[in-house]
């Protein structure tokens, strides 16, 4: 009978506690000034976003959102508010070293981006890194370090490249990517690649390249038909999607015809790929900058021809063709890339890209999408990334100015929260 009771009393306990409202989490809010809306392409003026651990819980006028009493309150009424953006190519490591090192760098890289306001960062490759995306990430969600989100690739699959690789007499040098041969071998890549946590996988499917005396430029492919349908079934399989750099000729025609989900760069994509890529609704993420990078050694080979000059001529094609044009840098770590010799880094300067492309044609507005709700649809998180919408994770940004007007506010963020934690504020303290 005691224990009757005692287990009855010990359910009442259990029940009247579940029902006890949990303890509050605490609210922040933000004032915003202006605040850019991707979908309707305009600021929207005096709004408050209400925040709660990561997420947004509700956003809008400030007449019709009301701030409750005791939150943390961050007032950007004199700035224009974004969503933190998202860099759809980058590369975190520098193959130098071992995993430590590849770790130390790529969360040096990782910051860099981040401060800058890209709170989404996608991998594309680690260039002799391994896994050390993978591991970032999984420190970054546990809360040992702080970081962007990262979306991970691993080592890049490849064929056995071409090139003028050393035999190895006594040991065998490291091979930076995951190289893979037929069919077989490529969904055996993209299963390793799976087995160690990777969400997407890239591919070169195209290499050596040359331009002839007329310009036109030739790419040598890589894999067969057969070997790149395989690699994107198996991906598709298991839950990832691929992309891949590519340049032109064969190797892009390939990618068009087997609808591969995001392809890097189209560099030479001629007149009759574009309008397949616009038929097939397939999305191009065309990096710029380390193309005028390039560019010196480009001209000593095939001046007065490059890979700068052609980019430009491609991109605005596809942009005027409609193209689905994603927003990626190609930023990584020195000595590989540096798009500022001041600080000699890519990472955390890559927003030189905004007024490139709107020199090129692009409204001010084209290019934040790019870098918000197009990245976010091409990376399958739209209904997480992209935009300052309730339910979606507190990625937000602020730049004094207004980017609508001046473009180049775009390179100088002053204020970063990645999943409702402040970063970075340069504009005012926190209330």
């Amino acid at each position: 009978m005691k224990r009757w009771k005692f287990a009855v009393s010990a359910f009442l306990v259990l029940a009247m506690a579940a029902i006890v409202p949990a303890q509050a989490q605490q609210v922040t809010a933000i004032r915003a000034g202006k605040m850019f809306d991707p979908r309707s392409g305009a600021n929207l003026t005096n709004q408050v976003v209400l925040i709660t651990g990561d997420k947004i819980t509700e956003v809008g006028p400030a007449d019709r959102v009301k701030i409750p009493a005791g939150a943390k309150v961050i007032d950007l009424s004199q700035a224009t508010v974004l969503p933190g953006l998202i860099d759809g190519h980058v590369h975190l490591t520098d193959a130098q070293g071992g995993l430590q090192h590849q770790m130390m760098v790529a969360l040096f890289s990782a910051t860099a981006s981040m401060n800058a306001g890209y709170t989404t960062l996608v991998s594309m490759g680690t260039h002799g890194g391994g896994y050390g995306d993978v591991e970032l990430k999984k420190a970054i969600e546990a809360g040992l370090v702080k970081g962007p989100r990262i979306i991970t690739s691993g080592p890049i699959v490849n064929i056995t490249m071409p090139g003028k690789s050393p035999f190895p007499l006594l040991n065998t040098p490291m091979d930076p990517d995951l190289t893979a041969n037929g069919a077989d071998g490529m969904r055996a890549a993209v299963r390793e690649l799976a087995h160690y946590g990777v969400e997407h996988v890239k591919i070169h499917t195209t290499g050596p390249f040359t331009f002839d005396k007329d310009g036109k430029m030739f790419n040598q492919p890589l894999p067969t038909r057969e070997e790149l349908a395989a690699l994107i079934d198996e991906a598709h399989r298991r839950g990832m999607w691929v992309a891949s750099h590519t340049y032109g000729g064969e190797g892009l025609k390939m990618a068009i015809d087997l609808g591969l989900d995001n392809i890097q760069h189209a560099t030479a994509a001629t007149d009759d790929d574009i309008r397949e890529i616009v038929q097939k609704h397939l999305a191009i993420t065309t990096t710029i900058l380390d193309h005028r990078q390039d560019e010196p050694d480009d001209l000593k080979q095939w001046a007065p021809y490059s890979r700068w000059r052609l980019v430009e001529q491609t991109w605005k094609k596809m942009l005027a063709s409609g193209v689905i044009l994603g927003w990626g840098s190609g930023s990584a770590p020195p000595p590989g890339r540096v798009y500022n010799t001041e600080c000699n880094c890519s990472h955390g300067v890559q927003g030189e890209m905004f007024p490139i492309f709107v020199k090129w044609g692009a409204s001010p507005v084209y290019t934040l999408r790019m870098a918000t709700t197009v990245n976010a649809e091409i990376i399958r998180m739209s209904d997480k990334l992209g935009a300052i919408e309730k339910g979606k994770f507190a990625d937000i940004i602020a730049v004094s100015g207004d980017p609508l007007q001046d473009i180049s506010e775009m390179q100088h963020v002053k204020f970063v929260m990645k999943g409702g934690s402040v970063v970075r504020n340069d504009l005012v303290p926190a209330q």
